[in-house]
């Protein structure tokens, strides 16, 4: 794979975890807030959804929704052909979901903290139900290896490309795309959220992904060009890097509140 291609997957890593990230945050606890009677969104960051008030439902929303748009998007992939930037963008999106949701079921279970430990907080026996939790994680989190692994195989031999190219292609996502979260957490006025939420969100949630190349038996084809060289996606990672840092980092205010990331709904760790 040439210096370019691996440049773009990195490019397209960062679009990818950026919207995953904001699909959690917005779409999933976002629209469930906006949902439940009495409560109203203080802000939203990187790391966070900020409300006045919350319930089990809103905590609940931002996982599940990463679990369903995962499967959907991967049901989605399988039924399409060729390979290139846009394919490999739509499978990471649904790869990258899939792992942040079954990923809280782990770490709300083994730490108590994040998302579904809010939403399982008060219900008794509560170390049964963060066992049970840490479990379904586990599981839920080797089973979208195994599917995100098996779906790739499948376009890659129908392209023609060779399994051996995907360390240069998951690598350069997976460690473009932590950095970010990373990034983004760091301007947060909550100095711990950069362990919490970046690192444990990027760096730890998704250390699965570079696994998969070892998931996808090799063919024997020669490793060549996989998705070529692509400055749109180059562009657009530029843009979306200095959003989500820049303008999502801080946060963003709703109704002239001053809180960022310390509302009573739960940052997100891992993402």
């Amino acid at each position: 794979m040439g210096h370019k291609e691996w440049v773009v997957a990195a490019a397209i890593g960062i679009v990818a975890f950026a919207a995953v990230d904001v699909a959690h945050e917005a779409l999933g606890h976002g629209v469930a807030a906006l949902l439940s009677s009495g409560v109203s969104i203080l802000s939203i960051s990187t790391v966070a959804l900020s409300t006045d008030a919350t319930n089990p439902w809103i905590a609940l929303a931002g996982p599940a929704l990463n679990v369903v748009l995962g499967v959907v998007t991967m049901i989605w992939f399988r039924r399409g052909a060729g390979f290139g930037p846009g394919a490999f963008f739509v499978w990471l999106f649904g790869v990258v979901n899939l792992l942040n949701g079954f990923g809280y079921g782990v770490y709300s279970g083994v730490l108590d903290f994040g998302d579904l430990a809010a939403a399982t907080r008060g219900l008794e026996p509560h170390v049964a139900w963060r066992i049970g939790m840490g479990m379904v994680g586990a599981l839920g989190y080797y089973a979208s290896l195994r599917v995100a692994a098996a779906a790739l195989a499948q376009r890659l031999r129908a392209s023609g490309i060779s399994a051996g190219s995907l360390p240069s292609l998951l690598w350069p996502a997976y460690l473009a795309g932590s950095v970010l979260f990373v990034l983004g957490a760091a301007l947060n006025p909550i100095p711990s959220l950069v362990l919490l939420s970046g690192v444990s969100g990027g760096f730890v949630c998704m250390a699965g992904l570079p696994a998969i190349a070892a998931m996808v038996q090799d063919d024997g084809l020669p490793i060549g060009a996989t998705i070529g060289r692509a400055t749109a996606w180059l562009v657009g990672a530029l843009v979306v890097l200095l959003v989500f840092v820049g303008v999502l980092g801080p946060g963003v205010r709703f109704g002239g509140h001053e809180s960022i990331g310390s509302g009573t709904s739960t940052a997100r760790a891992p993402k």
